[in-house]
């Protein structure tokens, strides 16, 4: 065998890897689609929605998406807006692929939530009592965005030097 021939079916291989892997990417984006719909379709995510849906008149400081539930945060003053568990909401415990298709949503669904310029979107880990680690996302707002908001609605704060 020449190294014509060796280099050919070496490019061949190459070519097949490629056309493979890509046909397995368009399959698992299919399938993550699929399963995005279902969630939103869900009586779940509607009853979510809605929620979420009525806070659009507060500036919402941080959305930490956990296996447990959602928690909702305001900037001014700072407390919790929405507590969503998923318990009392129709399921248990989500699994990681649950808490990560509902930041997937959130970001869709509610696009502010999609700006880097506005929030910082972060996953970590959530270390349960059994030493498991669950992966949790929260959406940040950043500084400078939370100081225009507050410079914004509160533009004559009294300053103590």
């Amino acid at each position: 065998m020449s190294l014509n021939s060796l280099a050919i079916c070496i490019i061949g291989l190459i070519a097949l890897c490629g056309l493979a892997l890509s046909a397995y990417s368009a399959k698992a984006a299919a399938g993550r689609q699929a399963h995005l719909r279902r969630l939103r379709e869900s009586p779940q995510y509607q009853q979510f929605h809605e929620k979420m849906a009525a806070l659009r008149r507060y500036d919402i400081d941080q959305i930490r998406i956990e296996s447990s539930g959602v928690t909702v945060t305001s900037v001014c003053p700072a407390h919790s807006l929405l507590l969503f568990p998923f318990k009392q909401n129709g399921n248990c415990k989500r699994n990681d692929t649950c808490t990560m298709l509902y930041a997937e949503l959130i970001a869709q669904d509610f696009p502010l939530f999609a700006q880097r310029s506005a929030y910082k979107i972060s996953r970590y880990n959530v270390w349960r009592t059994n030493g498991k680690p669950e992966v949790a996302y929260a959406f940040v707002m950043r500084r400078g965005y939370k100081d225009f908001l507050l410079a914004e609605r509160c533009p004559s704060q009294l300053r103590i030097y």
